[in-house]
């Protein structure tokens, strides 16, 4: 089998259509149809579905193409650090981070990775582990960084702390309920929502005040976004929990009050989370050092 028998199977699957993954690649449609029916050939059952809109994935053609990504994703890893040992210092960067981590660590980590290597191209998702793992599975993203617990497979990965972060009640600048001293003056209020968990249906704005025995807050908004979130908030008399990281630049805290409350939540660690089996190449490696570097400036910064 062949690395472009590869190519051509990645192409079909992710365009849906032999003649979308042709142009796509510059080679004739006959030709995608011959490597694909070569392959399915080798290994003696159908990887795609054919049907008038395209073509579509069997099972085995699932379980196919993430080997073939897993390959694909290898290769291009192999390439770029033997490049980078000779000193050529380009290539591919690609990495997941929380919303959390990207406001607290990318703008530090990325200066200082552009100043030394401003050839190199680094790619930031946002993202949570559990909705990348596949990807750092199979290699198409170098490292995450994000809240982790609760992995199944965790001796799968190398998990370093990065920081603490802790949850907070947060109310626009002059809210009536701004000088509340417990949850339980702030169980008539009402609450904006975002996804921000690792999993989406963990409750965490309700966790505190059931902990409390209090009745569940009433979540009127839900949001995709913390940005989103606060600029609800600072623009109504919606309460919501956040970590306290979001309220510093490039954010403006001053639109913002912290309740002082006597309750403390929960907080969760932020991870640097890479696989073990497979060593980052130079210039990932370097990323993630000054992204380790910047969590060090954080924290001692932190309030």
């Amino acid at each position: 089998m062949k690395l472009t028998h590869l190519r051509d199977i990645v192409a079909a699957a992710e365009l849906g259509s032999l003649r979308a993954a042709a142009r796509h690649l510059g080679v004739s449609q006959p030709s995608i149809t011959r490597s694909i029916r070569e392959v399915e050939r080798e290994l003696g059952v159908p990887v795609f579905e054919r049907h008038q809109q395209g073509v579509r994935l069997t099972a085995i053609g699932n379980a196919f193409l993430k080997r073939a990504i897993a390959v694909q994703s290898e290769l291009r890893r192999a390439r770029e650090e033997i490049d980078q040992m000779n000193g050529q210092m380009i290539g591919d960067v690609s990495v997941a981070m929380s919303g959390v981590s990207s406001l607290a660590l990318v703008p530090r980590a990325f200066r200082s990775f552009h100043a030394k290597y401003p050839k190199a191209n680094l790619k930031v998702g946002e993202g949570f582990f559990h909705a990348v793992e596949p990807q750092i599975l199979s290699g198409q993203i170098d490292f995450c960084v994000a809240p982790f617990r609760d992995v199944a497979n965790e001796s799968r990965y190398i998990v370093e702390k990065l920081f603490d972060h802790n949850w907070v009640v947060v109310a626009r600048k002059g809210h009536p309920l701004a000088k509340s001293k417990s949850l339980t003056e702030l169980t008539d209020a009402e609450w904006v929502r975002p996804t921000l968990s690792d999993r989406a249906n963990e409750a965490y704005i309700a966790k505190p005040f059931l902990s409390q025995g209090l009745i569940q807050p009433n979540v009127v908004l839900n949001t995709a976004s913390a940005t989103t979130t606060l600029v609800v908030v600072a623009s109504s008399d919606l309460l919501t929990i956040l970590p306290r990281t979001m309220l510093g630049s490039p954010i403006d805290s001053a639109l913002f009050d912290v309740l002082d409350l006597a309750e403390t939540m929960q907080g969760t660690q932020i991870c640097l989370v890479r696989r073990k089996d497979m060593p980052l190449t130079p210039l990932a490696e370097y990323f993630a050092d000054m992204v380790k570097r910047a969590a060090i400036r954080f924290q001692s910064e932190m309030p």
